[in-house]
């Protein structure tokens, strides 16, 4: 029975190298002639790896999984030195066991990213006596969960804030990219019946200023052409019964009835708004002429 477990546990490639002994001790005294090897090489491997392992971005669980693999098959070829003494009170094999503990932890406080763990890995250090592997590894385990909290925290203000960057520059678009626009909703040029504000609403910039149907509103009633606020048109509103167009400011040349660009219609109504202000106010608001 013995011979067949052993039999059973070979390679099957060493398999036809064994041959048939009539005891279970033989044939071990046979494989460990030819198969043993001194440990001496594997040994300096391991710990070659050991001084090698650092973090490197993996995650405190996977990296200590990997450390925890490589000692553990250290101490197989390493086993912790006994008493044999009889009767011995020094208690040699717990503190060699705390030894090997402490160095346990050097060796994983050593290979964690400096970036992120320098400063818990600094207090750890400091701390007197130095605390066991266990509390180690669960305080690192915590602090990771705090960064990545705070991490993803950062994230979410980051997207908001290039989101509201995105709509400001949204809101003061170039009006060269929507004056071939023509919003089929209130027929009027600059913008589209999807971003007409007759359709969605009027913004809160909007203000105090008219909603009415004028015809000076042509390019301030939707997103697009200037909002009314990007504009680069100032018109004072002065009293303009009885003022000559050209002397009040509104680049009309002399003999003009009507600003360039604007239809007839348009400057009747723009008179009109005009004319509703005393003549001592100003307007500050921007107004966009198609």
């Amino acid at each position: 029975m013995l011979i067949s477990w052993i039999m059973n546990t070979i390679e099957p490639s060493l398999q036809s190298t064994v041959t048939y002994t009539e005891t279970a001790k033989e044939l071990w005294d046979d494989l460990k002639e030819r198969l043993s090897v001194v440990n001496g090489p594997r040994i300096q491997q391991l710990k070659s790896e050991l001084a090698d392992c650092k973090q490197r971005g993996m995650s405190i669980v996977n990296y200590y999984g990997k450390l925890k693999s490589l000692w553990d098959e250290l101490a197989i070829y390493e086993p912790l030195l006994a008493c044999t003494c009889k009767g011995c009170e020094c208690e040699i094999s717990q503190k060699l066991q705390k030894r090997r503990e402490e160095e346990h932890v050097h060796q994983f406080l050593m290979g964690l990213d400096d970036a992120v763990f320098g400063t818990t890995r600094s207090n750890l250090l400091a701390a007197d006596p130095l605390p066991p592997l266990n509390r180690v590894y669960a305080t690192m385990v915590q602090e990771e969960r705090v960064k990545t909290v705070a991490r993803a925290t950062e994230e979410r203000r980051e997207v908001v804030a290039l989101a509201a960057q995105i709509n400001f520059k949204g809101k003061g678009q170039d009006k060269n990219k929507d004056k071939n626009l023509m919003c089929s909703h209130c027929n009027r040029g600059g913008h589209d019946s999807s971003t007409c504000f007759k359709i969605i609403g009027y913004p809160e910039w909007w203000g105090d200023r008219p909603r009415g149907d004028s015809r000076s509103q042509q390019c301030t009633l939707g997103i697009g052409g200037g909002h009314g606020r990007g504009g680069t048109v100032r018109a004072n509103a002065v009293q303009t019964t009885g003022v000559n167009p050209s002397e009040a400011g509104l680049g009309i040349e002399p003999g003009n009835s009507t600003p360039p660009g604007l239809s007839s219609e348009q400057w009747k109504g723009l008179l009109a708004m005009l004319n509703n202000h005393k003549a001592s106010e100003k307007m500050t608001g921007k107004h966009i002429m198609p």
